[in-house]
């Protein structure tokens, strides 16, 4: 494949997931298997050789800690799971990626029959593309996921039922954009479904400081743009952005108890700690899906 990729206007971090896909892949007894991670990384790591990037030297040395790798990978299996379960209830389903990055979701998970939208900035789309094809099911939207324009081209193929994805993003968002967002989902699609990631409120607040700028620094090589901005509460405050946004479920990383947590699974009893950052399910308007 031999990529060449101009990282000066990607953001850096668009390498960390598939970094720790790739990784948990070649691990034994794998949480997830993505071998479309592992050969994307190692096409990708020909184009960060020498690069002085601390996140592209620490990918390139495997400095990564592994309980990052463990995490995103449980994370990773948890969204494909919502996926499996609402295309086993609709399998012509419509799913909207947004904030894809390098994932291969569509390719893992494509039951031969459902419409699938990867949708990212077109800086990423453009490195997307070197490494997927779309067709007449699988498409790219090259959108901020805060410009609403995709909105109306995902409505241009009717979908019948619809789940958006939101896999590490939002918290990067702005609040407004992010409610605006969740509000015109709800309008133009009535009945479906929304996952996304979600940072408690407290912790964005405590994450601003500066000490918590220098951690994410020191430990993930993030820069001051990469710190996130924004997070919900509890699901009570999403409800309560308007009539018709319910509530279904919910999953902090502690919830599967995977022995490769090790110890860290003794946090998930304490509810502060397991809402540090979990993951939310609703049903956006409409009538409740069969």
């Amino acid at each position: 494949m031999k990529a060449q990729i101009n990282w000066r206007h990607v953001s850096d971090t668009l390498l960390i997931p598939l970094y720790c896909r790739a990784k948990e892949t070649l691990s034994e007894d794998p949480i997830i298997r993505d071998q479309k991670a592992v050969e994307m990384l190692e096409d990708i790591k020909a184009s960060l050789a020498g690069s002085k990037n601390r996140i592209h030297r620490r990918i390139l040395h495997n400095r990564y800690n592994n309980m990052l790798v463990v995490s995103l990978a449980l994370r990773t299996r948890r969204f494909d799971r919502y996926v499996d379960d609402f295309i086993s209830r609709h399998p012509q389903a419509t799913i909207v990626n947004l904030g894809c990055g390098l994932d291969s979701r569509f390719h893992r998970q494509d039951n031969g029959t459902l419409a699938w939208f990867d949708l990212d900035l077109p800086e990423v789309i453009r490195i997307k593309q070197h490494y997927f094809h779309e067709t007449d099911r699988y498409h790219f939207l090259p959108f901020s996921a805060t410009d609403l324009g995709w909105v109306g081209k995902v409505a241009e193929s009717e979908p019948s039922h619809l789940m958006v994805l939101a896999e590490g993003l939002f918290m990067y968002l702005e609040e407004k954009k992010v409610k605006e967002l969740i509000l015109s989902l709800r309008d133009r699609f009535p009945g479906c479904e929304l996952v996304f990631e979600n940072t408690g409120k407290f912790w964005v607040k405590r994450m601003k400081s500066g000490y918590f700028k220098w951690k994410f620094s020191r430990q993930l090589g993030y820069s001051e743009e990469a710190i996130f901005t924004f997070g919900f509460s509890d699901h009570r405050e999403v409800e309560s952005l308007g009539e018709g946004i319910r509530f279904l479920d919910e999953w902090s990383y502690f919830d599967d108890k995977h022995k490769k947590m090790g110890w860290m699974n003794l946090m998930g009893k304490c509810s502060w700690l397991r809402h540090v950052q979990w993951v939310l399910h609703f049903r956006l308007g409409g009538q409740p899906s069969p």
